[in-house]
C-alpha cells in the first residue's frame, strides 16, 4: 500500500490576558462531519468509544435543492480550514 496523508489543521484562537484566564473559552470544539449531499451533527467526539459507552445525540440530514443546512455547514467548515486562525499539521 502507498502511504496517505489526511490533511488537518489546528485552529487557534487568539485572545487577550484577560481571556486567557477563562479555561475552554476559546475552543473550536465543533463535533460535525459534511459531504457534498449530506451532514451529521452530533454531540460525541470523534472517537469509537464515545460511540459506544456514551449517551449522545445526533441528526443526519441530506440536502435537496442547494441552500440548506448541509451548505450552511460547508460554508461553516470553508470558513474556519481557510481561517488565518488554522495552521496545517
Amino acid at each position: 500500500m502507498l502511504p496517505s496523508h489526511t490533511p488537518g489543521k489546528l485552529f487557534t484562537v487568539p485572545s487577550s490576558e484577560e481571556q486567557q484566564k477563562i479555561p475552554f473559552a476559546r475552543v473550536n470544539h465543533n463535533k460535525y462531519m459534511v459531504t457534498d449531499r449530506a451532514a451529521y451533527v452530533g454531540t460525541s467526539n470523534w472517537a469509537g468509544d464515545y460511540f459506544i459507552s456514551t449517551a449522545g445525540v445526533g441528526v443526519a440530514m441530506t440536502s435537496v435543492g442547494g441552500k440548506g443546512v448541509v451548505q450552511q455547514l460547508q460554508a461553516v467548515f470553508d470558513r474556519d480550514w481557510n481561517s488565518p486562525y488554522a495552521a496545517d499539521l
